[in-house]
């Protein structure tokens, strides 16, 4: 299939949107990107790189984001690349109970009877897929009250806290692995996983395994805040009640931290890069349709085939309902991605996974996924293109899903 390039009122229509969202005052600065397998066709940004003080100069393709959870796709490449290599199983119990014993016998995490948490013992064994598609039982504190009461009963979650270990991941699940949906910290084991497995640290394993082969170097993306990344970072803000933006510091506050202080590299949240290094490496998976690169032809596939259990099995309905939910909270507009039945989702090994034609232009069979200061990208093998939104912004979803929607119409109308 030919790839498709971008129209020149494809471009003056992308560039008009993103200066009139620039000059709105709603956002920080912006980023727009696309790409096809075989090139760029887009990239623009627009706005100040330090919203307090303009005289830091303006973002551009050099500019640091907090990619938060988009570092997810470059750690199940990790993992799916350890399976083209026969290293692991993704169904194989065994293969978490050598390497992630923590994981073996938690317990689950039912409810709180007055004061005290109620906890069960769990019957199903948990696996690599369970990590990857979000089922494990494994959620996150931000998302489940009962989770985020017990975390912070012990302190809080710590894995970002400078001298943090794989101990600060452990907490109990949610439920029987397997059975239901819920984001979480899923990945970041799977992370622990790629490490354990493979000798080197995660760090040391993306660049070596992943970056470097598509030409990015540690400048480009990297779990360590070094004097470069601290340079180049776009600062973060919040939405404040009125409307308007101010400093933020997000998940964790990025400014002051040196390599020194990251000792866990968080495979679900951890990394630091910039939009055109992102788009390289979503150009590299889009490129691996057409030929072997960093995932062979088989690696690729996985990337867009639906890992959750069948729908015709009666017991999977609850995950579809519980995904469908999670695409609610992403601030999806069209009723067939949040109808509660999920008919309009799955989940790969890597991403979530877009099941029926958008009116904003992404098809079936879609990949897709954010990161939490408001960064989105999706790969459409259909088209033969992916996109790139982003910011650096503490809000709700709703507002920039709109602005995400708005710029893959202007892409896709603008396609030729």
């Amino acid at each position: 299939m030919t790839s498709p390039t971008l129209s020149a009122q494809g471009k003056e229509r992308l560039d008009a949107l993103l200066t009139s969202a620039s000059a709105s005052g709603k956002w920080p600065a912006l980023f727009f990107g696309a790409t096809t397998a075989d090139g760029e066709i887009y990239f623009n940004c627009k706005g100040d790189r330090v919203h307090t003080d303009p005289s830091k100069g303006q973002v551009d393709d050099k500019t640091t984001l907090q990619l938060y959870s988009m570092t997810k796709l470059i750690t199940s490449i990790a993992c799916i690349q350890l399976w083209e290599r026969g290293l692991v199983d993704f169904d194989d119990a065994a293969l978490i109970k050598k390497h992630l014993p923590e994981l073996v016998t938690q317990p689950i995490l039912k409810e709180y009877n007055d004061d005290t948490a109620v906890f069960t013992p769990r019957t199903r064994p948990l696996t690599l897929r369970h990590l990857l598609t979000h089922t494990s039982g494994l959620g996150s504190g931000m998302l489940s009250p009962l989770l985020g009461r017990w975390e912070a009963e012990h302190g809080g979650a710590k894995s970002f806290a400078p001298g943090a270990t794989a101990a600060d991941l452990a907490q109990p699940i949610l439920f029987e692995p397997g059975t239901k949906y819920a984001y979480g910290i899923g990945l970041d084991w799977a992370g622990v996983l790629v490490e354990r497995v493979s000798g080197s640290t995660l760090e040391d394993y993306f660049q070596t395994h992943i970056f470097a082969p598509i030409g990015l170097t540690k400048e480009d993306m990297t779990f360590l805040p070094t004097d470069s990344v601290q340079e180049r970072l776009m600062e973060v803000l919040g939405r404040q009640p009125d409307g308007g933006l101010a400093p933020a510091d997000g998940l964790r506050k990025v400014p002051g931290l040196t390599p020194q202080d990251v000792t866990l590299y968080l495979g679900g949240a951890g990394l630091l890069g910039t939009a055109r290094a992102y788009m390289t490496v979503l150009r590299e998976v889009l490129a691996c349709g057409k030929r072997d690169g960093v995932l062979s032809r088989k690696g690729y596939d996985l990337v867009f085939a639906n890992a959750l259990p069948a729908r015709s099995e009666q017991s999977s309905q609850q995950i579809y309902e519980d995904l469908a939910a999670m695409m609610v909270f992403s601030g999806l507009s069209e009723e067939q991605y949040t109808n509660p039945d999920g008919a309009g989702n799955a989940h790969s090994l890597a991403l979530c996974l877009t099941e029926l034609d958008s009116v904003h232009g992404r098809k079936k069979g879609t990949a897709w996924w954010s990161g939490a200061a408001k960064t989105r990208f999706w790969i459409d093998p259909v088209s033969g293109v992916a996109g790139f939104c982003g910011t650096q912004l503490v809000d709700l979803w709703k507002p920039f899903a709109g602005l995400t929607d708005e710029f893959e119409r202007a892409l896709y109308d603008g396609l030729q």
